[in-house]
């Protein structure tokens, strides 16, 4: 009988085909991949995993790591912080403690500098003779000593027994808890809808933003619609603010755009994707973005969210999701069953062996992983039947 009769039959007398039942399972697998090949692709994927930074400049943004290993003074000292870049914490930082600081804008890597001492030596830039000076332009916040949000705790954070949600204000580039600002009730689809966040520190600090928050998030129970979530700016705006900025011409004083209605807002502001668009460009308000070093505002491409586009873009020809896909599709039922049995007993025993390493309290390495996987090859081949040859 074919497979597709024993699946036919099956369903009629409301049997589960161990079959169809295996090919789920491994498209759960395969999808349970993509979504951590995503996250992946999301902070690291428009990053260089290959080649150290330093020699590029300040990057506009890419994820960076702060070595509290190779700065230990750090911790309680912030002009002691060094950031280094992807390719960095991998070959020059392994087995360090590092700290994930997501993304960072305008930030040269500070690996090969004296920021991290006079001994050390970037691995990935052999043709700098000695160690360079400091990057003076760097930015530093309290992300760089393991501390967060107003609270200043780590996170995770491991005194708190519920879950934590942290939002990345878009210019200070600090996380914080919506419990700890100033900030209306949000739901999730409210959260969901948010493309950028500015806590309300920087909302105070920067005034003129106050004028746009009529162009931000609102509650809905401010509307009487209740799915009226968004406030959404004005159509000729938007389609003027769609004009290249090196193409517009210059705005005087008198072609201000930007409201007028004031408001005493001074609660953190959630703006959905194309905020920016909307920001006013006339002589005034550019030199008050100079003054106030927020020049940044006005690039789309700024935004952590372009950056996670740029990286799953980049990211999605290389995924093995993709790849998983086609090769589940190639294969009979019988070879899918052997496939997920393969990866489920791959899966306990990686899991047995990481387990180790936890209760000991040992950090994980390369070498290790590498160690495993060269143990499953050499038990693979030892359960292979060998051929016999007659003499």
């Amino acid at each position: 009988m074919s497979d597709t009769n024993i699946a036919a039959n099956a369903a009629e007398s409301g049997e589960v085909n161990p079959l169809e039942q295996s090919t789920i399972t491994m498209l759960d697998v395969l999808e349970e991949e993509k979504e951590l090949e995503d996250e992946y692709a999301a902070v690291l994927g428009a990053s260089d995993e290959n080649a150290c930074t330093y020699a590029k400049g300040a990057i506009q943004r890419q994820a960076l790591y702060s070595c509290l290993t190779c700065c230990p003074e750090a911790r309680n000292d912030l002009s002691k912080a060094a950031g280094v870049c992807l390719a960095c914490s991998y070959r020059c930082h392994e087995n360090h403690e590092l700290i994930e600081l997501y993304t960072k804008r305008n930030f040269r890597c500070d690996c090969p500098t004296l920021r991290l001492g006079s001994e050390k030596r970037c691995a990935l830039n052999p043709q700098l003779v000695a160690v360079q000076p400091p990057n003076a332009d760097n930015q530093y916040n309290q992300n760089f000593q393991g501390l967060y949000c107003k609270c200043k705790r780590p996170y995770p954070d491991p005194e708190r027994t519920t879950e934590e949600v942290m939002l990345q204000c878009a210019i200070c580039e600090d996380w914080f808890h919506l419990a700890h600002m100033q900030a209306p009730a949000a739901t999730e689809k409210w959260l969901d809808a948010c493309s950028e966040m500015i806590c309300d520190g920087c909302m105070e600090r920067h005034e003129f933003l106050r004028d746009y928050t009529a162009l931000a998030l609102q509650p809905a129970k401010e509307h009487n619609d209740p799915k009226a979530d968004i406030n959404v700016e004005d159509p000729e705006q938007q389609e003027e603010s769609e004009e290249p900025i090196n193409k517009r011409a210059k705005l005087t004083e008198d072609d201000c755009r930007r409201p007028k209605a004031k408001t005493d807002h001074k609660s953190a502001a959630f703006w959905t994707n194309d905020w920016r668009k909307s920001l006013c460009q006339c002589e005034k308000c550019m030199e008050i973005y100079k003054e106030q070093a927020v020049l940044f505002l006005l690039d789309a491409e700024d935004s952590a969210k372009s950056y996670e586009e740029r990286g799953m873009k980049r990211a999605k020809d290389n995924s093995s999701y993709e790849q998983g896909i086609r090769a589940l599709a190639s294969m009979g039922h019988s070879q899918q069953i052997d496939a997920i049995t393969e990866y489920n007993r791959m899966k306990d025993k990686l899991k047995v062996y990481l387990q180790s390493f936890a209760t000991s309290k040992k950090v994980v390495t390369e070498e290790d992983i590498k160690t495993f996987f060269a143990g499953m090859r050499n038990e693979n081949n030892a359960n292979t039947p060998q051929p016999y040859f007659c003499r």
